[in-house]
């Protein structure tokens, strides 16, 4: 046993061979490990401490990236990438959620305290949000520096349009859609299809669950909507992107709100 942790009253326990300390650490991304300690580590194995004065890059990710490389060099980039996802997904559990409810329409029906209480959870949310967007960029702009780059995917013509939503006329297969689902989504995502719920699930490498409905909003936006989050898990795991605009497939189902 290599560990536990409690989450929401679950506790969660890893088997498998035993490891080294550092190397277990490496593997998680050095969550919840302090800047200082990472430095220590770095100096430890012979290594050089990166600078630290940039401005537009995290500098957690930065020496998360160079002790997984002095632990781990023979890893490749895509599996420092998932741990640095993953690491980043532990440190802040609720970055995937959405509010479903206005902090506005919230206040009507709570009392100040309470208010207060949901309001700064929505901050908390909104600034995780915005601090994944800056370690995916850190990310990005440091891997190759530590990590040779694997092979990029190659994509078809048909795999770069924008996905064409053609069902059968009165279309209610869901076997059939999430097939067509599965032409399209980020590789490493998995999507589950709950009939009796009316929902897909999706469920990304790092374990992180989506739950997206069709019941009220109907199939294509719903699917189309799968489909961007599968894409969105599978860039923060691996920094590959989607073949196709994201942000113009987005602009398809976001009319309603459809994730519950």
């Amino acid at each position: 046993m290599q560990g536990f942790k409690a989450d929401a009253g679950v506790i969660c326990v890893q088997e498998g061979k035993p490891q080294p300390l550092l190397s277990a650490q490496a593997d998680r991304g050095f969550a919840h490990v302090p800047e200082k300690t990472l430095e220590d580590v770095l100096l430890m194995k012979g290594k050089d401490v990166p600078d630290g004065d940039e401005e537009d890059v995290d500098r957690r990710t930065v020496l998360s990236i160079a002790c997984i490389a002095a632990v781990k060099p023979g890893c490749t980039d895509l599996e420092a990438a998932a741990s640095v996802a993953k690491a980043f997904v532990e440190e802040n559990p609720d970055v995937y959620l959405d509010p479903l409810v206005s902090e506005h329409a919230l206040s009507d029906v709570l009392n100040a305290g309470e208010a207060k209480k949901a309001a700064e959870y929505g901050l908390s949310v909104k600034i995780a949000k915005a601090k994944k967007t800056l370690v995916v960029h850190t990310r990005k702009r440091y891997l190759h520096q530590y990590f040779k780059p694997s092979k990029a995917p190659k994509y078809t013509e048909k795999q770069k349009q924008q996905p064409r939503w053609v069902p059968k006329k009165q279309e209610h297969n869901t076997a059939a859609i999430s097939q067509w689902i599965n032409e399209y989504k980020g590789p490493s995502a998995t999507v589950q299809c709950d009939d009796y719920c009316g929902r897909w699930r999706v469920i990304s490498a790092n374990l992180q669950l989506r739950s997206i409905a069709w019941t009220k909003r109907g199939f294509e936006k719903a699917a189309l909507e799968v489909i961007a989050q599968t894409w969105e898990f599978h860039t923060d795991v691996t920094g590959q992107e989607a073949p196709f605009d994201l942000d113009t497939l987005k602009k398809r189902y976001q009319d309603d709100v459809g994730i519950e």
